[in-house]
């Protein structure tokens, strides 16, 4: 680690690094953001590691979904598991990956409001349209003491518009397989009311990678959108805002069942409904109140017949209800402290096939947090929040950051936060195999043992038990300490640099790991507690204005991680079998490829023209990641072996857009390369071309 951070510095200088964001034109420092401390700040007076991508970079870069939009951020990887749903976008959906922290650690956030229907601990960003996107703020490192357990890795708030002047917009995009989307927004305003609507349908053919099988690789789909925002200003002081969402989809599943010649069809659908009122009132120039209100209901079922019989072959249903009720209100105490305090209590109530019955969970949380301008150089932050869960004991997360000024040009950055998490009911209860991808088991830490394995091989279920299914055992709360420390160098108008070095160090780590084989070729999944665990790292971030059109941006993130016991064990030494040679050793420290599913390298670099005079735009963005580890193979249930690991890739996108008064005509082909791994990435269906249209008008108030 030491030999690489002396090579940091020459990376920033080299490739003229920009602080702080990835936007595509003179975006600035000056960027208002709220999710980092829940109040308005400067991105550029920001103690923790924090991102805005604009409305403009999405559109640039053709995005049509929250997908495409994070796989191309530093320190950003989209997971996706194997199997053939779509519909969760691989075995447990595509989520996103945060300084090596699974995306279970990751919170997500519609305007400021968590996102619920985890699917094997992961919201599928692929659910998520992002033609009504204002802006995407990114917060890294633990949140917890503002936000609760779920933001133990991070922050992603998705701020959608607000009713402007009457507006209207329309977008079409059509792309190979079949996939179209297609988007509707508008909205109207007067002076102290305002409306507006969002929608958008997107459906594809899904695509196959072995044709000599039914059924396809990733099966078709069809998803529906629509939100409704609003706002009233009753009063001088008073604002009322209100923000509903629903979200439909319906998967067509058909596939062979293993070892028959009978073939399955079905659906499987989900519904999320979301309400949101809020209500801010300003009762005096230093003190403003809001009460925020949200109820969420996600849904998804699932229906599998046998094609010819009409029988029965699967059912699923999950059903999740949230309700939550919160308080904040923000004191401005003379000109150095901004003070804000919460309460609130949320309520959630499961109703799934998966569990057996109706599981509840109740929390009482409450937050305080002090902005301390101690000169004009330093900004202290600190804060501490408690949460009381109904399962488990009560838990204090405390923060504490310090952001300098040395001069106009160099920023530092240093912040501590300490992050808890319980098990979920998923984490213990789940029981659940799911036939529509083939039919591999996924059980929760209280739903499986040795000897419930060992049965079902002797009843042919099972092929083989792996050695880590040894290790399974009555889950643990997890609890995290995470520190970040980076400094911003602007040496010029044109030229910044940042890099930011972060540590994660977690205590009874939960994962989801392959503890078995089965007959049918698929896995059984369980949990388990890594009694410790770390990731570490640096990220870089970068940009460098050529001219007035061009515009050139990069990142990199350099991610160490390991389970501190299997580092003791090769410290006290393991034996492994060569899988080519058959030859035994020892396995050397260097040999050791840390937790799975990590990369030790990922990178990206952009390129973006714009000429606004005669309504061109253009961008070129390429995104490289290194080997990661899927799962051990040897029987020494560590990840050391080459063939225990997938390669890594690099993907190229790329997008060409002219502008013809209010039309906006775009073509642009993504992974242009045609990289696939049919094993690994099932969801990355290869070269993607597609062509759009845009019509935009607004109309001021007269």
């Amino acid at each position: 680690m030491k030999k690489f951070a002396g090579s940091i510095f020459f990376f920033c200088i080299f490739n003229c690094s920009f602080s702080q964001q990835d936007t595509v034109f003179n975006k600035t420092l000056d960027e208002v953001v709220i999710t980092a401390t829940r109040t308005n700040q400067q991105l550029g007076n920001i103690a923790v590691p924090a991102t805005v991508i604009s409305k403009e970079q999405i559109v640039q870069a053709g995005s049509v979904r929250l997908t495409d939009v994070l796989q191309e951020q530093t320190g950003l990887y989209i997971t996706s598991g194997g199997g053939t749903s779509q519909m969760g976008g691989g075995l447990f959906g595509s989520g996103v990956q945060m300084q090596g922290l699974s995306p279970d650690y990751t919170l997500l956030l519609l305007n400021g409001e968590p996102l619920i229907g985890r699917n094997g601990g992961i919201i599928d960003l692929s659910r998520l349209a992002v033609g009504n996107i204002k802006k995407i703020e990114i917060v890294k490192g633990p949140s917890s003491s503002l936000y609760g357990s779920e933001a133990m890795g991070g922050v992603i708030n998705i701020i959608t518009e607000k009713p402007k002047q009457n507006t209207l917009s329309t977008n079409i995009r059509y792309a190979r397989f079949n996939q179209l989307d297609a988007n509707l927004h508008t909205s109207f305003r007067k002076r102290n009311w305002g409306i507006g609507f969002f929608g958008n349908a997107n459906r594809s053919d899904g695509y196959d990678y072995d044709k000599n099988t039914p059924g396809k690789t990733v099966d078709p789909w069809r998803s529906y959108t629509t939100q409704i925002t609003s706002f009233f200003t009753p009063t001088a002081r008073t604002k009322i805002n209100f923000t509903g969402k629903y979200y439909n989809e319906i998967q067509h599943n058909y596939f062979p069942v293993p070892g028959d010649t009978t073939n399955i069809a079905g659906n499987g659908k989900v519904k999320d409904l979301s309400v949101a009122p809020l209500i801010t009132h300003q009762f005096s120039r230093n003190i403003k109140s809001t009460l925020r209100l949200v109820f969420n209901r996600y849904e998804f079922s699932q229906r599998l017949q046998e094609e010819n019989t009409k029988h029965l072959y699967y059912a699923d249903f999950f059903q999740q209800d949230y309700y939550k009720a919160e308080n904040q209100t923000d004191f401005k105490i003379g000109k150095q402290h901004t003070l804000i305090a919460g309460l609130g209590f949320i309520a959630q109530q499961l109703n799934t096939t998966r569990y057996d019955g109706i599981k509840h969970s109740n929390i009482v949380y409450g937050f305080v947090q002090d902005e301390w301008k101690v000169t004009n150089q330093l900004l202290l932050t600190g804060g501490l929040r408690y949460d009381g869960n109904s399962d488990y004991a009560s838990a204090w997360s405390p923060k504490l950051a310090a952001h300098y000024k040395i001069n106009k040009k160099i920023n530092v950055r240093i912040s501590y936060g300490a992050g808890f998490k319980a098990p979920d009911f998923r984490q213990l209860y789940l029981n659940f195999t799911n036939m529509a991808a083939g039919g591999y088991t996924i059980y929760g830490g209280n739903e499986v043992t040795i000897s419930l394995l060992e049965e079902q091989k002797q009843n042919g279920t099972i092929t083989e038990i792996l050695p880590i299914a040894y290790r399974l055992a009555t889950l643990k709360p997890e609890t995290s300490q995470g520190f970040n420390a980076g400094m911003d160098v602007a040496i010029s108008n044109k030229i910044n640099i940042s890099a930011n070095l972060f540590r994660n160090d977690i205590n009874n780590l939960i994962m989801v790991d392959v503890v078995a084989h089965k007959a049918n070729g698929t896995e059984v999944y369980s949990y388990f507690n890594v009694k410790k665990a770390f990731t570490e790292g640096v990220e870089l971030q970068s940009r460098f204005i050529i001219n007035k059109n061009w515009q050139l941006s990069g990142g990199y993130q350099f991610l160490i991680t390991a389970d501190k016991n299997d580092l003791q064990r090769i410290k006290d030494g393991v034996y492994t079998r060569d899988y080519q040679s058959g030859r035994v050793s020892l396995v050397a420290k260097k040999e050791y490829g840390g937790l799975p599913n990590r990369s030790k390298h990922m990178a990206n670099l952009k390129l973006f023209y714009s000429d606004d005079k005669n309504g061109w735009s253009a961008s070129l963005r390429g995104m490289y990641r290194s080997k990661w580890g899927t799962e051990d193979k040897d029987g020494d249930e560590l990840i050391d072996q080459k063939n225990e690991y997938a390669k890594g890739y690099l993907l190229a996108n790329i997008s060409v857009a002219k502008k013809i008064k209010d039309f906006q005509f775009r073509f642009g082909v993504d992974n242009l390369l045609n990289y696939k791994d049919t094993i690994n990435l099932p969801a990355m269906p290869g070269v993607l071309p597609y062509i759009s249209i845009t019509y935009s008008m607004t109309q001021k108030n007269k």
